[in-house]
């Protein structure tokens, strides 16, 4: 054992002696890494899309589906594969709906082509045919909506597949 622990500190010192025997010399290496934006949401501008005026005995998740009026522009895209996910916060009893802030028993289902999008879900779609997104109040089962102003909002992201 004494002569295995010998000979790997004279390996060690040999390594050791021989790095600092050799010249050293700085590298740098430089260069622009350039991503081209897969898809430009709205403008980059916010949108806004009203559901108007609701009564709160209809609220069953059909009753007043809007459409989100936005545009998409893929037009740099390096792929027809990319995906989307609407980031917010969830409305606690269904973690699928979006949160309506100061409302309990109140959420925001939202839709992709007709098929119900849960939030903070990656969803595939083709940079040939802009999706449509819709959105539709949901309240909890055997609730009750208190009457008032309500406003809902979350965050559109578009990313490579």
């Amino acid at each position: 054992m004494n002569v295995g622990r010998a000979a790997l500190l004279a390996v060690l010192a040999i390594c050791a002696s021989s790095t600092f025997a050799a010249e050293q010399q700085v590298v740098t290496i430089k260069g622009v890494v350039y991503a081209a934006i897969p898809c430009v949401i709205n403008n980059n501008k916010p949108f806004t899309q009203p559901f108007g005026d609701v009564q709160t005995a209809g609220i069953d998740g059909y009753y007043k589906t809007i459409t989100l009026d936005y545009s998409l522009d893929c037009s740099r895209s390096t792929t027809n594969e990319l995906r989307m996910q609407v980031r917010g916060n969830d409305a606690g009893f269904d973690t699928s709906l979006l949160l309506v802030p100061g409302y309990d028993n109140l959420g925001v289902a939202l839709k992709k082509d007709g098929t119900r999008l849960a939030i903070n879900t990656w969803s595939d779609f083709d940079t040939n045919k802009k999706p449509v997104l819709q959105a539709v109040l949901v309240k909890r089962q055997n609730s009750d909506i208190k009457a008032g102003v309500f406003k809902a909002s979350a965050t559109l992201v578009v990313d490579y597949r």
